[in-house]
């Protein structure tokens, strides 16, 4: 599979105005015929494995996304989107770094 981040803007759909979309380039160059998922917005719902993009990574989700991620954010010139992507990345490091232990 030749994965990549797709993000598409739309300002008329209620989930927001872009949404960032795995494509697998191997099954064709123009989508929406190489879609293979959404990416999840939360990625604690990649914990529960309930998003397509969860059953299909399994416990290499988090690893999968912020590849992805950090590819797209490389290509990725409309600054809006490029915002939206750090925001997501800054989203897992924080999620995968364990807490802190504060004392008492």
């Amino acid at each position: 599979m030749n994965l990549k981040l797709w993000a598409i803007k739309n300002i008329s759909q209620r989930t927001g105005p872009i949404q960032l979309v795995v494509v697998d380039l191997d099954q064709s160059k123009h989508y929406p015929l190489n879609f293979v998922c959404v990416l999840p917005r939360y990625f604690r719902i990649l914990e529960k494995r309930s998003s397509k993009f969860a059953k299909l990574f399994g416990p290499k989700s988090h690893d999968m996304a912020k590849k992805l991620l950090i590819d797209a954010s490389h290509r990725e010139d409309d600054p809006e989107i490029k915002n939206l992507i750090i925001k997501r990345l800054r989203a897992i490091e924080a999620e995968q770094q364990p807490p802190s232990l504060t004392a008492v």
